[in-house]
């Protein structure tokens, strides 16, 4: 009996699993190529099969987020980071004093709620000037900051947030995220 052009094509899942098995066998032997053991520290032991179902997951977390998939295969397996996802940053700068003209030290980040396009997934907070040079206060995440009650600073409700209460800490991480 002949098989017909349909029975060959193969379903999306059947597809997938074929590559998932691609990507797991090359990221496996490209890591024992290079010395690496299959043995784990915990005394567990590496397979096959264990790199396809973390290949599956780790493919459908991105398409799950609406990323591209990083399929890449290195010399000691897999090429690092599975997906990017990206995230936005506002820089919101502290200005001056309305009355000295010097940079404030302190106040609110404040993000207009009529202002959507100025949105952004994480607000970091800069004080100083060119001339006095510029530090990171802190900063936040939209989510944290809309959680908050909104405040009236004489121009209508804002999105507030003293600087005070800002997480503080090395931003280098966002390099990684």
């Amino acid at each position: 009996m002949m098989e017909t052009k349909q029975e060959k094509v193969m379903s999306g899942k059947e597809q997938e699993r074929k590559l998932f098995e691609a990507l797991a066998n090359a990221r496996y032997y490209s890591k024992r190529a290079a010395g690496i053991s299959d043995k784990r520290k915990d005394g567990s032991k590496c397979s096959i099969n264990n790199d396809i179902e973390s290949v599956g997951a780790e493919y459908y977390a991105a398409e799950k987020l609406g990323c591209s998939f990083n399929a890449t295969i290195g010399s000691k397996g897999d090429g690092g980071s599975d997906f990017v996802l990206p995230i936005g940053i506002e820089v919101i700068w502290l200005g001056v004093n309305k009355h000295t003209g010097e940079p404030r030290e302190g106040g609110n980040l404040i993000v207009n709620p009529h202002e959507p396009q100025r949105w952004s997934d994480v607000y970091v907070v800069v004080k100083g000037s060119i001339d006095t040079g510029f530090d990171i206060v802190g900063w936040t995440t939209h989510r944290k900051l809309v959680a908050l009650p909104m405040q009236d600073f004489g121009y209508g409700d804002r999105y507030a947030m003293h600087v005070d209460d800002l997480l503080k800490g090395d931003l280098s991480k966002f390099k990684k995220v």
